[in-house]
């Protein structure tokens, strides 16, 4: 008896090869979160596959009963974030942040949350505002809606004036060029450390892609 099929709108954030038959992809889910589909590769040569990193859709998935894993039978892409595969540093942000994602569990309550969050911030690096606010924005909020006290515990105790500019990458919209990058740069290694050291949060491994 066939499993189930599910159709979702989703995100690609992850791939890898699983032999010489299969290639893995980690999408995120707005309805179920975070889950794995393989799809056959094709016997024809030099065939490429039909998704790619960022593609965002609609996936019609022969989902396992109770399992987050499945195999592809459908899908539409209805964006495909190319401009973005042409921005190298903000290329590497998305995927720096599509895998801290992919590290931690999606629970249902910060769901609608999480994909919205990684949407605007692919949105954003597209449009190639700088890529250093947006992936340290989203790192924030992530923090923040998963319960933890990141404006008490780590922003009150940075010193006033790199309070001051974070601040100000925080609260204003995306800009081409951060006001301080080395500022940016900085509250971004402190962060990632409170995140390590104060949190329960993953920060993950390097992507496969």
């Amino acid at each position: 008896m066939p499993a189930p099929e599910i159709a979702t709108h989703a995100i690609v954030l992850g791939y890898e090869p699983r032999g010489d038959r299969f290639i893995s992809y980690r999408i995120l889910s707005s309805e179920r979160g975070a889950l794995n589909v393989l799809v056959r590769r094709s016997s024809k040569p030099g065939a490429q596959t039909a998704i790619d990193l960022f593609d965002e859709g609609e996936y019609r998935i022969e989902l396992k009963p109770g399992s987050v894993s499945g195999f592809l039978k459908e899908a539409q892409i209805i964006r495909r974030r190319t401009e973005l595969a042409k921005r190298y540093r903000a290329f590497e942000f998305a995927a720096r942040f599509a895998k801290l994602i992919l590290s931690n569990p999606t629970h249902n309550e910060n769901l609608d949350g999480i994909f919205t969050l990684m949407t605007k911030g692919l949105d954003s690096w597209e449009q190639g505002k700088d890529a250093a606010s947006i992936y340290l924005k989203c790192l924030y909020l992530y923090c923040r809606d998963e319960g933890y006290p990141v404006k008490e515990e780590w922003a009150a105790q940075m010193p006033t004036d790199e309070r001051a500019s974070v601040a100000r990458t925080l609260n204003q919209p995306p800009q081409e060029t951060a006001d301080d990058p080395d500022a940016v740069k900085g509250a971004i290694d402190s962060l990632e450390r409170y995140l390590r050291d104060h949190t329960h949060i993953r920060l993950g491994s390097r992507l496969a892609h």
